[in-house]
């Protein structure tokens, strides 16, 4: 092949998008949704974004459900609860099997996630009265635990 048609090649539309995403996929995972925003965002054309996308798939370059693990266990160790992880997937584009699989497979101790959240921010220091009560439970729903955690560690 001629100099000359190995240098457009390289430089083809294709060619471009595919290098943006594998460029975005070795910072991080992304779903599937996600890398397709963002390749539409710089500019590159949504037919071939959808075509690429199924490809990078089957390479297995890029996995909603390999992004959804580690989204587990990186918010899980940021302190946020299941269910705000369960929804930000969601808004992510991940579908819901996908998300409760890869919950089960990542065997995240909940439990200990929230009594880690309610140590660090609260200490040792029991609630006083029914509203300051009131306001942790609300700090730990808005960290996405849903009442049987946080009854486990508020009663405790």
């Amino acid at each position: 092949m001629p100099e000359q048609q190995i240098e457009q090649q390289k430089y083809s539309p294709e060619a471009r998008a595919r290098a943006s995403a594998l460029g975005s996929l070795a910072m991080r995972e992304h779903s599937a949704l996600e890398l397709r925003q963002k390749l539409l965002r710089k500019n590159h054309p949504s037919d071939l974004v959808d075509d690429l996308i199924i490809c990078l798939q089957q390479e297995n370059l890029l996995s909603d459900r390999r992004f959804a693990e580690s989204y587990w266990r990186l918010r899980a160790d940021k302190g946020y609860g299941p269910m705000r992880i369960g929804k930000e997937l969601q808004i992510k584009g991940v579908p819901s099997r996908i998300i409760d699989l890869a919950r089960l497979e990542t065997e995240i101790d909940f439990f200990a996630v929230v009594y880690a959240v309610y140590q660090k921010k609260y200490k040792a220091a029991p609630w006083s009265d029914y509203k300051e009560k009131a306001k942790r439970q609300a700090f730990l729903y808005r960290r996405g635990f849903d009442h049987e955690y946080i009854n486990a560690v508020i009663e405790t």
